[in-house]
């Protein structure tokens, strides 16, 4: 499977504490985000509130790590939920995944969430690869129930 690369998109409210966030997708994920190209921006949420997003970009082989870091990660319901919704989530060559923010910093934990305050993910692929990441989805689910 041939990740181009992955943006990781984060909404941080002027409520939370958006170092929290950040340390906790380091610690999460450790050196590989270390080559990512990383911007911020400030808008005017609804209410007036203010949301930094802040967007992670990487690719070759640093998107191709994440990629594994990301798919390895998730538990054996999450890899089922996102086989059982896969073509949902794909559009031509990319794959649109939303993790639970609050998850991620309390447990450090990646678990897959399609509501609000999450974690964007977007994996671009050199060509459409459903039957192929499908595949691959289950080898990691059958590694994980054997051991």
């Amino acid at each position: 499977m041939k990740v181009s690369n992955i943006s990781i998109t984060v909404f941080c409210h002027e409520t939370e504490d958006k170092n929290k966030i950040i340390s906790s997708l380091t610690d999460f994920f450790g050196n590989i985000l270390n080559t990512a190209e990383i911007s911020e921006t400030t808008v005017e949420g609804h209410f007036g509130n203010s949301i930094s997003i802040i967007e992670y970009k990487l690719s070759d082989r640093s998107a191709k790590e994440l990629a594994d870091k990301i798919f390895n990660s998730l538990d054996n319901a999450d890899l089922i939920f996102l086989l059982s919704t896969l073509d949902q989530r794909i559009d031509k060559n990319k794959l649109h995944l939303r993790i639970d923010k609050q998850r991620l910093i309390v447990e450090k934990k990646l678990t897959i969430k399609d509501s609000d305050d999450i974690i964007k993910i977007v994996m671009n692929f050199k060509r459409k690869v459903t039957d192929e990441l499908k595949e691959e989805l289950k080898q990691i689910a059958n590694r994980n129930l054997r051991s």
